[in-house]
């Protein structure tokens, strides 16, 4: 099946979607319901949890083990969210 530019449309006009949470727009080829700031959100306390639970994790394993993009870590590191027990991430 081949794809066009107006594969968006549909019989009204735009397909859109919008976050279950906050209702803000969202791309329509997200594969989550929700938008990256709600994600963060419901994502932050899990990952806390699981840093200070495990002594030896690092940014990688914590991607892996959440299956969010390195950036989100580095974001909550930077603003002091987040502090890794073993301070060697790398």
């Amino acid at each position: 099946m081949t794809h066009s530019a107006l594969d968006f449309l549909n019989n009204n006009g735009p397909v859109v979607r919008y976050c279950e949470s906050c209702g803000c727009r969202i791309p329509i080829s997200s594969p989550q319901g929700k938008c990256k700031e709600c994600i963060k959100k419901e994502l932050f306390p899990k990952v806390k949890a699981f840093i200070s639970e495990n002594y030896d994790v690092n940014e990688m394993i914590v991607c892996q083990e959440f299956g969010i993009d390195k950036s989100i870590i580095h974001e909550w590191v930077e603003e002091g969210l987040l502090e890794y027990k073993n301070l060697h991430r790398f």
